[in-house]
């Protein structure tokens, strides 16, 4: 957080401290007689380059972080997905399964029921001309 010269005057205001005031409106002193070795104003860039840095990394973690588990959600979902069209097509074979059974026993029922018809009414015949 930037400390302004305004904050400063609100905050001497609020207080009503007379230090405050006095420290606000003095003249400013000579710096320290040692050299910087860089500008504040370059120490300052660094800083919010930093600053700016390390929110896009926050923002990017985030953002994998998110994608990550979306991606395993969806595997859960499409193995899910795949596991119940699994057990759906085994039903539908066995359905299908069951379904010719009972076809194919239907059809040798007829077949020896008409057998069986054919039979007797041979017989039926045979004794009609005997007699």
């Amino acid at each position: 957080m930037h400390i302004t010269a305004e904050k400063i005057k609100e905050a001497a205001e609020a207080l009503e401290s007379t230090e405050l005031k006095s420290f606000m409106f003095q003249e400013p002193t000579a710096g320290p007689l040692t050299r910087r070795r860089r500008s504040s104003r370059s120490t300052g860039r660094s800083r919010r380059s930093t600053r700016g840095t390390r929110r896009s990394t926050r923002r990017s973690t985030r953002g994998t972080r998110r994608s990550t588990r979306r991606s395993t959600r969806g595997t859960r979902r499409s193995r899910r997905s795949t596991r119940r069209s699994r057990r759906s097509t085994r039903r539908s074979r066995r359905s299908t399964r069951r379904s010719r059974r009972s076809t194919r026993r239907s059809r040798r029922s007829t077949r020896r029921s008409t057998r069986r018809s054919r039979r007797s009414t041979r017989r039926s015949r045979r004794s009609t001309r005997r007699s």
